[in-house]
C-alpha cells in the first residue's frame, strides 16, 4: 500500500473524451492504484459516460466549483500516498504511472514529478497546429517540459500530468481553489519557496487534446494570460513569460515623450516579440501566433486589475 496512487480527474461540461481516458488508465501497466473522477458539472452525455464505469471508478460531485476544489476534494477522500492528476481530455501512456513514480525511485526526496505531453494520432490539423505553437514557445513558458531523456528538477509541472506525495499536498493546501487556469503553476511555486524539489520525467507521456478552432483556442489563451496576470498580483513577477506585459508597457512609458513615437516603439517591441517566436515557425502559423499574443496579453492586463 505504500506506493499507491489516486489518479483524479475532473471533468465537465460535455466530456467527450472521458471514456477513452479512462480506458487507458485502465490499461495502465501498474498494480496498485484507484481512480476518482469529479463531476464539476458535466452535461448529460458526460455523466453516461462516467455512470457507465462506476464498478470501476469512484464518482464525487463538486458541484461546479471549479476544478481546483474538484482535485482537493478528491485528494482528501482516499488513502493512496500518492495523488496522480490528469485532464479528461487526456489519453495517458501505459507507462505513465510507473514513469511518475521512477522520479522518486531516483530523487526519494522529490515532492513531485510530471511528465511530457504530446499529442494524440487523431489529432485535428488545427490542434497539430496549436500543438507547434505551445511547444515553440516553450523557451518562455513550462507548459512543454524540457527535452532530452533524463529525469531533472524543474519549478513547475502541469496539472494534467503530475503526481505528488499526498501528505505534502494536502499540508500545503492543495491547489488554490477559486484559480483556474494557474492553480498549478501557484501551488508549485509555494513548494519551490519552501525548498521542496520537484522533477521532470520525459518518458512519463500523456496524449493531450487541444483547441479545435480559433475561437477555443483565442479562449485559452485567454485564460492563461488571465491567470498570470493574477499570479502577478498576488506574487509578483516569478516566470519568464510575466515579463512580456510589462516589457512592452515599460518601453510605452519611456517612449510616451511623444504619443506617436511611444505607440511605434510599443509596436516593434511587440513585433520584435512576436519575430522571437515566429522565426521557427511556418507562415501558416502566424495567424495563430498574433491571435495567441493578443489574447494572451488581453487576459493578463484583465487579470492584473480585476
Amino acid at each position: 500500500m505504500d506506493n499507491k496512487i489516486c489518479v483524479i480527474i475532473p471533468v465537465k461540461g460535455e466530456g467527450l473524451k472521458i471514456a477513452e481516458c479512462l480506458n487507458s488508465i485502465f490499461e495502465l501497466d501498474y498494480s496498485v492504484f484507484e481512480i476518482i473522477v469529479v463531476d464539476d458539472g458535466l452535461q448529460d452525455n458526460g455523466l453516461a459516460a462516467i455512470n457507465s464505469f462506476n464498478d470501476q471508478i469512484k464518482i464525487l460531485k463538486s458541484d461546479s466549483r471549479g476544478p481546483s476544489y474538484a482535485r482537493n476534494l478528491a485528494a482528501r477522500q482516499t488513502d493512496a500516498r500518492f495523488v496522480a492528476f490528469t485532464d479528461g481530455d487526456c489519453i495517458v501512456d501505459k507507462s505513465w504511472l510507473k514513469e511518475l513514480m521512477r522520479g522518486f525511485s531516483k530523487f526519494p526526496d522529490a515532492v513531485a514529478c510530471g511528465g511530457r505531453q504530446l499529442l494524440p494520432q487523431d489529432a485535428e490539423e488545427f490542434e497539430k497546429k496549436v500543438y507547434l505553437f505551445m511547444k515553440k514557445v516553450g523557451f518562455i513558458t513550462d507548459y512543454m517540459n524540457k527535452r532530452g531523456e533524463d529525469i531533472v528538477e524543474v519549478n513547475h509541472n502541469p496539472s494534467c500530468n503530475v503526481i505528488y506525495k499526498k501528505d505534502v499536498f494536502l499540508q500545503n493546501g492543495g491547489f488554490l481553489e477559486g484559480l483556474w487556469p494557474g492553480e498549478d503553476v501557484e501551488l508549485d511555486y509555494r513548494l519551490k519557496r519552501k525548498g521542496y524539489k520537484m522533477l521532470f520525467n520525459p518518458r512519463a507521456i500523456v496524449y493531450h487534446y487541444k483547441p479545435k478552432n480559433m475561437v477555443d483556442f483565442s479562449k485559452m489563451m485567454y485564460r492563461y494570460g488571465k491567470a498570470q496576470g493574477v499570479l502577478v498580483r498576488k506574487y509578483g513577477l516569478f516566470r519568464k513569460i510575466q515579463f512580456i506585459p510589462v516589457l512592452c508597457i515599460l518601453f510605452l512609458v519611456l517612449g510616451f515623450l511623444s504619443i506617436i513615437f511611444g505607440f511605434f516603439l510599443y509596436m516593434i517591441i511587440s513585433g520584435l516579440f512576436l519575430l522571437l517566436i515566429y522565426f521557427r515557425f511556418k507562415l501558416s502559423l502566424v495567424q495563430l501566433g498574433i491571435n495567441g499574443f493578443f489574447s494572451w496579453n488581453a487576459g493578463f492586463i484583465r487579470g492584473i486589475f480585476n
